[in-house]
């Protein structure tokens, strides 16, 4: 509601917005209806493959992106009936079919009767209800099949654009997608939530009690996950090219609840009622082959090759997830990889009456795909993460191959058409498996095939932390993965070569940098093979790139000084601002006079001379009071804690890890009880934490633990009262972050310096308008340069100084501040239960194991603390604080990060959808001779793409579908080797570019 009355509010200014070309009247805006010439599609496809190559050529391209579009929408004066009746077809009989097909398959309206029309159709009957048993969570359902009709229509059609085109585009494979829900993103995406709003009013239904219906889907855990989301987001936004690769997870990683104050993991049932945004493609799967040997065999040629006998096998099936541009026609997708079994079930297990036999591969291969990040403290447990991760990168290199044998290329342009980026290490072996394919099955040398690899990947390194860089024993994979370990052992010898050439004679040198690590036992270093099998690896922040180079591997760096690269992160205002705060988002857009900010988050910086403004100061601390309330009560719904609003929100929310400190943050809790107890002023506050921990994660458990123990003594003191209350928000997730980060006043990112790759979390809630705490790390850097020195509050150690710290503190030879041994006595003497629960976690920052260095920063991060109490005391002074911190953010979009990955990395270029193109019923009809019986009614507007005789598919002799070009009689194009027993799959229509 709230955007639909800031973008109709009187004088609303509607700017163009740039996008290849092309324009929108305004972010909040619908795109308006192409009347682009199909002359141009129809008529110059060669034209068109011409100027697409030369794009790719140009050292300038985009300035030749921005002249592209002038081309594509000339002549826009021609009526639509002129446009489509100079389409070229071999037949009339084929003319009239394939614009009958996109007149019945014309975009859906958006009426206020059509909405409604739809929404109970779907629950009528795709959910075979009647109004008197439509629940909330039905008509979510409904509402989300309504939307999701409306993302299939685009991201159709903008496959078909894109393969028109020609054009490059990135796969970006993600062991996580943090999406949240959906619902609400999708409606602001596509304009329609204002329309919707009013539209199920009518029907009695409320729209924003269905956002609340909608479960977080499972597919990730932190901040890994929501930035692959937010790229996800910016990639379509931005008009770029691009698919997301990942798993589909039946559990997720789990659901959080306390027990008795303990994490205790349940099973994360978000598929129970099914997803209404999955689109599962049984035409898509793959087989995937685990054990076996490998032997030497001669070909047909008799070249001596290797022949791989699996041992096993199974099936990935896709499930496809569209993820809508931001009021751009542009929508992509994340192909999210399901295993299932080759067979349904054993027959002669069956047929021996061995029934739970017969079904025990079924159930054992679908086991693979069930859980995030299965508990690898078994062996058992650290052989299914491996298939895990195999099968995901055999699907998608699979996948990713059948695309570019559409285009009927050589592979040695393979490089040309498709960048992969690796998010992280989890999907290294997909290096290994595209040679084995482009060796074992496609028959190129092994030069051919490195050459090929090593122009396609690209690494982001997410860690610093050397026990969280992947290995994999080498005897697990030689048994599961036996051609695989062959062809990494190859690329290590040839790499270790290089290394040899670079240091002659030094064996350190060359174990330093073995991608095989045989310190202890033999494994893989995961991290080492993304390295030397990509052409760019990268940090996510300035401070921790420097790191990469410098400190994690600095002889990569030596032997490949351009490899390494910086992309700090970003994340999208989109959900992070108009989604999670719309009030803030109505104000940023009432102030600037426009809503252009949503798509160019540097533009807010123009609100800079309003920080001192007292009336825009006061509008902006009614807006945190508000977003505190909510909080307040979702915690007293959750919690059942009350909570002042009036009193700062001091708020820590992520992953529970050592390194991030959650118990330098309780540790300092403690300090403030024990002053109140003493009977010292203090400043009111109420701490927040969240965040999960991985289950077998004995510390981070514990320190839960002691939060709570804190939390139940604190909350329950009554001399205590409204000083200090304690929360603990069980299943941290996207959804309650949306509600959590937009209330906070101060954050907390208080990581050892040196430690936090990036972290995202810190730009959201700078965004908002929350002050930071933190140490000088990961992006903490970036954002107190871009907001002003005097908006972030920085206590501790720096990244160069922490390793001489951790030496005096082993040594013996430093003295912790008195209050930090304060805190500890009083945890040993009982306060918060029996200490003996707790003795671990004395143990670990005492007798100079504070790995960490807690007690080193112990006294400066209180000092800090006592000054924002005082800060916060001055309204006025914070109000300006809080107003600098979120409007000079915009350097940390999405936008910004996704813009510099195409352009520096992945070699992709913006690509614009014009939109379909509206056609009135009497247009329709005329062109349609003879007219039909039952002639098409309620046309819309059709898509120029799907009437390109270049992308047509025709029902050949041979099924499967094929796809043939209109100006080619016969039919040569590669078919994906896609078919396997148990399903009629074949090969997606592609698009021959010859």
């Amino acid at each position: 509601m709230e955007e639909k009355r800031s973008t109709n509010s009187p004088g609303f200014d509607k700017p163009k917005l740039n996008r290849s070309g092309s324009t929108i009247t305004s972010a909040t805006s619908h795109p308006p209806r192409s009347n682009s010439n199909p002359k141009l599609v129809a008529k110059h496809q060669q034209q068109l493959y011409e100027e697409s190559k030369n794009k790719r050529n140009q050292e300038q391209p985009h300035q030749q992106q921005q002249q592209q579009p002038q081309k594509q929408t000339s002549n826009q004066s021609e009526d639509p009936a002129t446009q489509l009746s100079s389409l070229k077809f071999e037949s009339d009989k084929e003319k009239e079919q394939a614009l009958l097909w996109a007149f019945l398959a014309s975009y859906l309206p958006e009426d206020k009767s059509s909405l409604q029309k739809e929404f109970v159709k779907h629950v009528e009957y795709t959910l075979a209800q009647t109004k008197s048993e439509c629940t909330d969570f039905s008509s979510f359902q409904a509402l989300s099949y309504c939307t999701r009709d409306r993302l299939i229509e685009r991201w159709k059609d903008t496959k078909l654009f894109f393969k028109q085109k020609n054009v490059k585009q990135v796969n970006y494979m993600s062991l996580e997608f943090l999406l949240g829900r959906s619902l609400q993103n999708s409606l602001s995406a596509l304009g329609l939530v204002g329309k919707y709003s009013d539209a199920l009013m009518d029907l009695g239904f409320k729209l924003e009690d269905l956002y609340d219906e909608e479960r977080d889907a499972g597919l990730g855990n932190g901040g890994l996950g929501r930035l692959a989301a937010c790229f996800m987001d910016s990639l379509a936004t931005c008009n770029f090219p691009g698919y997301g690769y990942g798993l589909r997870y039946k559990f997720g990683m789990f659901y959080q609840t306390l027990v008795d104050g303990e994490q205790v993991e349940l099973p994360d049932y978000w598929l129970n009622y099914g997803s209404p945004w999955e689109i599962e493609r049984l035409d898509v799967s793959y087989p995937i082959n685990f054990y076996g040997k490998v032997s030497e065999v001669e070909d047909e040629n008799g070249k001596k090759v290797m022949k791989w006998d699996q041992g096993e096998q199974m099936l990935a099936v896709a499930y496809d997830y569209p993820i809508p541009g931001f009021k751009t026609y542009n929508t992509v997708a994340i192909r999210l990889w399901s295993s299932k079994p080759s067979d349904e079930f054993n027959l002669d297990s069956f047929n021996r009456g061995d029934y739970l036999g017969a079904i025990e591969e079924k159930e054992k291969s679908e086991n693979i795909t069930n859980v995030l990040y299965p508990n690898d403290n078994t062996m058992q447990g650290k052989e299914l993460r491996l298939k895990q991760q195999y099968l995901f990168v055999s699907a998608t290199i699979q996948d990713i191959i059948s695309q570019f044998k559409e285009t009927g290329k050589p592979f040695s342009e393979f490089h040309n058409f498709h960048a992969i980026q690796l998010n992280d290490t989890h999907p290294t072996l997909g290096i290994p498996e595209l040679m084995r394919i482009l060796i074992d099955e496609e028959k190129k040398s092994w030069d051919e095939a490195w050459d090929i690899t090593t122009k396609t990947f690209s690494y982001t390194n997410h860690t610093v932390l050397p026990e969280a860089l992947e290995k994999w024993s080498v005897s697990m994979v030689e048994n599961v993965l036996p051609r695989h370990i062959m062809i990494i052992y190859e690329i290590n010898e040839r790499f270790l070569k290089l290394v040899d050439q670079k240091w002659p004679g030094d064996m350190s040198k060359r174990r330093a940098l073995s991608i095989i690590d045989e310190s202890d036992g033999k494994y893989i270093r995961m991290a080492f093979l993304a390295i030397v099998g990509s052409h760019t690896t990268n940090g996510v922040a300035y401070l921790h790139s420097e790191l990469v180079k410098h400190d994690v591997f600095p002889l990569f760096y030596e032997i490949w000084p351009n490899k390494f690269q910086n992309k700090t992160n970003g994340v999208t205002p989109r959900r992070w601002i108009q989604q999670s705060n719309p009030q803030l988002a109505e104000l940023i857009t009432r102030s600037l006079n426009s809503d252009r900010w949503l798509v160019n988050l540097d533009i807010i910086k123009d609100l800079v001379h309003l920080a001192d403004n007292s009336s825009f100061q006061k509008e902006w601390m009614e807006i945190k009071r508000n977003n505190k309330i909510r909080l307040a009560k979702y915690i007293e719904k959750k919690c059942d804690i009350q909570v002042n609003v009036d009193v700062l929100f001091d708020v820590q929310v992520k992953r529970f890890h050592e390194y991030k400190r959650q118990l330098l943050n309780i540790l300092s809790v403690i300090n403030r009880y024990l002053d109140i107890k003493e009977g010292k002023k203090v400043a009111p506050r109420v701490v927040i934490f969240g965040g999960k921990a991985a289950p077998g994660y004995y510390m981070a458990k514990l320190i839960i633990k002691l939060i709570n123990s804190v939390a139940d003594v604190v909350n329950n003191d009554p001399k205590v009262g409204d000083l200090l209350k304690v929360v603990f928000i069980p299943n941290y997730c996207v959804s309650n972050a949306e509600i959590i980060i937009p209330a906070s006043d101060i954050s907390q990112h208080i990581s050892t310096a040196g430690t936090e790759a990036s972290g995202t979390s810190n730009m959201k809630f700078s965004m908002n308008g929350g002050l930071i705490i933190g140490t000088l790390d990961g992006a903490n850097i970036e954002i107190r340069d871009a907001i002003g020195h005097e908006n972030m509050y920085i206590f501790g150690a720096r990244s160069e100084e922490v390793n001489k710290v951790k030496k005096i503190i082993h040594d013996g030879k430093f003295t912790p501040d008195a209050r930090w041994a304060r805190v500890l006595t009083a945890i040993k003497e009982d306060t918060f239960g029996p200490h003996e629960q707790f003795q671990d976690i004395i143990n670990s920052v005492s007798g100079g194991h504070d790995h960490y260095i807690l007690s080193y920063d112990f006294g400066s991060y209180l000092d800090i603390q006592n000054s924002i109490d005082q800060d916060f005391k001055d309204r006025a002074k914070w109000a300006k604080k809080s107003i600098m911190a979120s409007v000079c953010c915009g350097k940390f979009s999405s936008d910004r990060t996704i813009k510099e990955y195409a352009q520096q990395i992945w070699g992709i270029e913006e690509w614009k959808r014009p939109g379909p193109v509206p056609v009135s019923n009497e247009e329709a009809r005329s062109l349609l001779v003879p007219p039909p019986s039952g002639s098409p009614n309620d046309i819309n507007a059709i898509s120029i793409e799907r009437l390109s005789p270049l992308t047509f598919v025709k029902q050949t002799s041979a099924s499967p579908l094929s796809v043939i070009s209109g100006g080619d009689k016969t039919n040569n194009t590669l078919k994906p080797k896609q078919t396997t027993k148990g399903f009629n799959i074949g090969g997606q229509p592609g698009n021959p570019t010859n």
